[in-house]
């Protein structure tokens, strides 16, 4: 027989047990159905349409595409994304057409987000104002910049090319995927 002190002992371990495996079920959503788990590790890199909120803006961007990882400013770019996903694993950043501007400090806070050292870009029209902000503040951050369509300043180690081009897309391919 267990001496009472042992008895409540014993009860309050039990409970304690319970209590956190409740705990944990209720924090993953697991249970008997084999749902998903609803706090388990989700990839930012999953191909889908993706809405958060990094330094307090609400950001929506879209992934598609299995390659080295291209972020690309000022979508939808209809004609080259969907040549580009074939290639590369392609982050379209959605900068908003009003309110709160996006800023080099927000698309780095994006780069944190996907967890990755560097980012290739891709700045389109206006996305390449963006583009260039950004491998200006961060420079160590960017590996490859290409801008199209953009009339502002062009760095060297950047691919200036037109859209107009019949054959832009593989020039874009071959720049980014050159080992220099």
């Amino acid at each position: 027989m267990m001496n009472p002190l042992g008895y409540w002992k014993y009860l309050a371990a039990t409970l304690a047990l319970l209590a956190t495996t409740a705990t944990a079920m209720a924090q993953t959503g697991a249970g008997p159905a084999g749902d998903v788990a609803r706090g388990a590790y989700i990839s930012p890199l999953l191909p889908g349409s993706h809405q958060v909120s990094l330094n307090g803006i609400p950001t929506h961007y879209q992934v598609s595409g299995e390659g080295p990882l291209l972020v690309m400013l000022s979508p939808p770019w209809e004609t080259g994304s969907s040549e580009l996903s074939q290639r590369f694993t392609l982050v379209a950043y959605d900068m908003p057409a009003s309110g709160d501007q996006p800023t080099a400090d927000h698309l780095e806070a994006l780069r944190r987000y996907l967890k990755r050292e560097q980012i290739d870009l891709l700045g389109y029209a206006q996305g390449s104002e963006l583009a260039i902000a950004y491998a200006s503040r961060y420079p160590d951050r960017v590996r490859k910049l290409v801008l199209v369509d953009s009339p502002q300043l062009i760095k060297p180690g950047t691919l200036v090319i037109s859209a107009d081009s019949s054959h832009f897309l593989k020039d874009i391919s071959s720049f980014l995927l050159s080992s220099d």
